[in-house]
């Protein structure tokens, strides 16, 4: 594997390059970036809606049909750049991690390190402390998708037990267009109204200020947004970890997450804000939750009954996404293999 090292002596040259890349209009940079705290709305407003979904229960046609627009009005890009920085900011709590990324910009030089994470997202993860920062992502996205996956569960099972009262054993009317206004709902996205207002604060996190490894109720926690909604609900599933390792198709989410944690750790993200666009833009991700939104179309364009369109919800409006956010782990039977650092220098990878 490449050392940092390596970087160095390519770092002075590149960020001669980026010094010159940089004379482009500030305007146009700014517009094509996403701040973190933007972004990670978009993944809190999916994640309040799942708690609503699972507060409530549709008596009728128009609580259902308001449902399956809660689940529907989640723009994929947005929910994908929301998803990775919400991780990032989770790896950010690892101190092991953070102290490990400023260890290698005292050692090789803190430009050099900003570059090397930007250019190769998946080296992030090999610096000291990376073993402990992807085990707080995987235990985030593991927490968060049996969350989001308990409650299609729930709707699943909902749609089989109403299908025999009228309301929802009727055809649902207009259904071509129905598909079509929960397409564009997914276009615009969430309002800005989704997520309480009182939730700011608790998304406004520095790194090394918490610990989700030792209290989950806190940001980037197993029962962080059970905890952030109130009241006594859990999602029982999700109090106990259970052991996973990174899943290989899937591995590069959590490096760019771990390449945001490596800027937020050094104080770089708002100096390179589009390279943090361009992290938290993971295709991979983006093209799963696509997928997912996609056989919800198909599905409700196939469906002729009202509790069809629940099961529709359920399979692919919510069980579909947890899928996507648990994949990048996979079950393990045993720990993950501690990366090892060689004593002369404070990266992780040779």
């Amino acid at each position: 594997m490449r050392s940092l090292a390596v970087w160095t002596t390519t770092a002075a040259v590149a960020l001669m390059g980026v010094a010159n890349a940089q004379t482009a209009p500030a305007a146009d940079a700014s517009a094509q970036s996403t701040d973190l705290r933007t972004a990670i709305n978009a993944y809190a407003a999916y994640q309040s809606d799942v708690g609503e979904l699972r507060a409530t229960t549709p008596r009728d046609a128009n609580t259902l049909e308001a449902a399956i627009d809660r689940v529907a009005h989640h723009n994929r890009d947005a929910l994908t750049r929301g998803w990775i920085a919400y991780g990032a900011q989770t790896a950010a709590q690892s101190q092991a991690y953070v102290q490990g990324v400023r260890d290698a910009a005292a050692y090789y030089g803190r430009d050099a390190v900003i570059w090397a994470v930007t250019v190769d997202p998946s080296y992030a993860r090999g610096l000291r402390g990376g073993n402990e920062a992807t085990r707080l992502m995987l235990d985030s996205a593991q927490a968060d998708s049996q969350r989001i996956i308990s409650v299609a569960d729930r709707y699943q099972e909902y749609a089989y037990s109403v299908q025999r009262q009228r309301w929802a054993n009727s055809v649902a009317p207009q259904q071509a267009q129905r598909v079509q206004r929960v397409r564009n709902l997914a276009r615009e996205g969430a309002p800005a109204s989704a997520v309480p207002a009182e939730y700011a604060a608790r998304f406004n996190v520095t790194p090394v200020s918490l610990s989700p490894a030792s209290d989950p109720t806190v940001y980037g926690g197993r029962r962080f947004w059970d905890a952030l909604r109130g009241g006594t609900e859990v999602v029982e599933v999700a109090s106990t970890p259970t052991q996973t390792r990174v899943n290989a198709t899937r591995g590069e989410a959590l490096d760019r997450m771990a390449a945001v944690a490596a800027l937020q750790a050094l104080d770089a993200t708002d100096a390179n804000q589009s390279a943090v666009t361009r992290l938290i833009s993971d295709p991979r991700s983006r093209d799963c939750f696509e997928m997912a939104q996609l056989q919800l179309y198909q599905c409700m364009s196939a469906a002729r009954f009202r509790y069809e369109n629940a099961f529709c919800m359920g399979q692919h409006g919510l069980r579909d996404i947890g899928a996507c956010i648990g994949a990048v782990g996979q079950p393990d039977a045993t720990a993950m293999t501690p990366i090892t650092t060689p004593s002369g220098h404070p990266g992780g990878r040779d």
